[in-house]
């Protein structure tokens, strides 16, 4: 059984004897996929910080841009979480754009990884995209959408519908 390999391999070295087994290079490899996984996680998170950075920047610049429509809303009758619905939807919506473009240059670079790589691989495929994973992938940008919407939603709710009109 594969399960005993290391014990043997380990009496083995007891004895006194140099032993070597496939188990030590799968530990090696899985070692290395864990590092690479640290690494690549790490720049998905830098650049999960700037895609929320620019959602917030985004929308707080559509504040600044819209403001005397907002006064004008809110003038008309509009209730306060109406506007912030409002803006939390766009945010949304840019998060999900966002995730779905991504996705899509996802499969695509997948596609060519495995096109290129059937030749090593002996016609296995070296990337795959399941689709829980890609539904997942989208409805969290849309998540991050909303996260970084949700202050400038509040600031567009709490502009002065006077001030915001007589704004230019």
């Amino acid at each position: 059984k594969i399960e005993l390999v290391t014990d043997i391999q380990e009496t083995i070295k007891a004895m006194g004897f140099q032993a070597f087994s496939l188990t030590d290079m799968i530990e090696s490899v899985k070692k290395q996929s864990r590092t690479m996984q640290g690494i690549l996680g790490g720049i998905g998170a830098v650049s999960l910080f700037v895609a929320a950075i620019g959602i917030t920047n985004t929308m707080i610049m559509s504040i600044y841009e819209r403001t005397r429509e907002i006064g004008v809303i809110k003038v008309l009758g509009a209730e306060l979480q109406d506007i912030k619905r409002l803006f939390l939807i766009e945010a949304g919506f840019i998060g999900f754009i966002g995730g779905i473009i991504g996705l899509s240059l996802s499969y695509l670079i997948s596609f060519g990884l495995n096109k290129v790589g059937a030749g090593w691989t002996g016609g296995s495929y070296i990337s795959v995209i399941p689709a829980y994973l890609a539904i997942g992938a989208v409805l969290f940008a849309t998540f991050v959408g909303l996260v970084s919407g949700y202050s400038p939603a509040r600031r567009a709710m709490n502009l002065s519908a006077l001030e915001a009109i007589r704004s230019e």
